[in-house]
């Protein structure tokens, strides 16, 4: 989570000229061959174990319990069945095994390896993981967000590991984005592709305001989870590749990533990575007042906000989903144009958090746990719409939405309906050529419906004054 924070923070006082090379075929698999296969899968293939090995001596280092594998649960994950473990830390499962697993990911796309190829590295360095490198039972749902999550999340680091590579940034910059790249370019004394500057737009912002978060339910001392007060926050948003004019079948020639780390430290947190990508698109409207792309998009989009816990915040959802995808762009002069963004699909791994009465006993912890997650697959839509006149402003609203219907026999849900709400409308202003000042309010609600558990109803409200730093 650390490692994730730095790179992005640093990553926004690089300068970049926004320029495109998509002409080129860099990203392409540059595999050939049966031999040329075996080769550079050898390499990638022990690549991914050695971040392994690094992970599993800083755990034994650091201390902890599950840093010390031991033959007795290592037979037990070749003789019985992977367990579903509901009791783990909802931001190190949904963010940090993403992030872990792009290691593995990464490790395929510098050995040559297009972003289907890599995939089997992700699934490789999991597998590997959940059975060898951890003194508890294996679980499935961190095999499955591992390999899943590490695509999406895998790639755009990828990209922006060479384009701050290319950029003139510091080896130990690129290798916090991606250290599965650095220590490539170590072992190639500093040789890496060039992908050409591809970014289209990047921002920067730091703020802080005022927020109030709420939990319907109650237990016996207080409200549960409940927050009225300041807060602090950082974040970027940027586009890779033109979003209007793209047609390819390049898996993520053109993403969007927002990240967002909110905070006052000890009450409160506000987490949350949304992103789209392309897998494949094409530009049916290109003219001098309008353009259009639209295809199959894969979105990774995290959110923990409300209570400061890395086990359980207020609000939780985790949606990897697979949607179909429209961006328009509409140009009314020189200096006033429209965008807007829409996304609907299928979320087919989704994962919150829901309130058990009774509890679960973590023996890793050696406590009960009363939050607990459930995984399952649901629908989702987000819409996103921008108004810019370079004198007046630019007006940025969204509004998104997700649902969520348990797997069966994944949680101890008998049946069960999650559903999250997000809104956010922000209005900035140019106050120089790169710095820009504005206010946001957003709204975000979750709703909990479950059989012989209590329903929940969640809600956080907020509103910031930030100062941007834009590309």
């Amino acid at each position: 989570m650390g490692k994730i924070k730095c790179a992005l923070c640093l990553l926004l006082f690089i300068q970049i000229q926004s320029a495109f090379s998509f002409d080129e075929e860099w990203d392409k698999s540059q595999i050939t061959g049966f031999g040329d296969t075996l080769k550079q899968g050898t390499f990638a293939s022990g690549q991914t174990l050695f971040s392994n090995g690094v992970l599993m001596l800083i755990n034994k280092i650091c201390g902890f319990h599950w840093g010390s594998p031991t033959l007795e649960y290592i037979k037990g994950n070749f003789t019985t069945p992977w367990e579903w473990e509901s009791t783990d830390g909802f931001t190190v499962n949904q963010l940090g095994h993403p992030y872990q697993g792009s290691t593995y990911f990464n490790a395929g796309r510098v050995n040559g390896f297009g972003f289907y190829g890599s995939t089997f590295f992700n699934a490789l360095g999991s597998f590997t993981w959940e059975a060898l490198c951890e003194s508890q039972l294996a679980s499935a749902n961190d095999f499955i967000t591992t390999v899943t999550g590490s695509m999406a999340l895998g790639e755009m680091l990828y990209r922006l590991h060479l384009e701050a590579y290319a950029a003139g940034a510091p080896l130990p910059l690129t290798f916090l984005i991606s250290p599965t790249g650095g220590i490539h370019i170590l072992i190639k004394k500093g040789k890496a592709t060039d992908p050409g500057k591809n970014l289209y737009q990047l921002q920067s912002y730091w703020g802080g305001g005022y927020t109030k978060t709420t939990y319907s339910l109650k237990d016996d001392q207080q409200d549960l989870f409940s927050y009225n007060g300041t807060f602090g926050d950082i974040g970027l948003k940027l586009i890779y590749g033109d979003p209007f004019e793209q047609d390819t079948i390049i898996p993520y020639r053109h993403f969007e990533l927002s990240a967002a780390f909110g905070m006052k430290f000890g009450h409160y947190q506000d987490y949350r990575v949304i992103s789209d990508g392309y897998l494949f698109s094409f530009s049916p409207i290109c003219n001098d007042t309008n353009a259009m792309s639209t295809g199959l998009t894969m979105h990774f989009d995290f959110v923990s906000l409300g209570k400061s816990d890395i086990y359980i915040s207020t609000i939780d959802m985790y949606s990897h989903a697979l949607d179909w995808t429209i961006k328009y762009q509409h140009l009314f002069s020189e200096a006033t144009a429209m965008e807007l963004k829409w996304h609907t699909g299928f979320t087919f791994w989704g994962v919150s958090n829901y309130y058990s009465p009774d509890g679960v006993f973590s023996p890793y912890d050696n406590r009960i746990v009363t939050d607990l997650k459930n995984y399952g697959y649901g629908v989702n839509s987000k819409l996103f719409f921008n108004l810019e006149n370079k004198k007046l402003g630019k007006l940025e609203t969204s509004l998104f939405f997700y649902s969520l219907w348990p797997y069966p026999k994944t949680s101890d849900l008998s049946t069960g309906t999650v559903f999250w709400v997000f809104t956010d409308i922000t209005y900035s202003h140019l106050i120089t050529k790169r710095f820009s000042m504005g206010i946001s309010g957003s709204s975000a609600i979750e709703w909990g419906t479950f059989s012989e558990y209590p329903d929940t109803k969640k809600r956080n409200d907020r509103i910031k004054f930030f100062t941007a730093w834009n590309l």
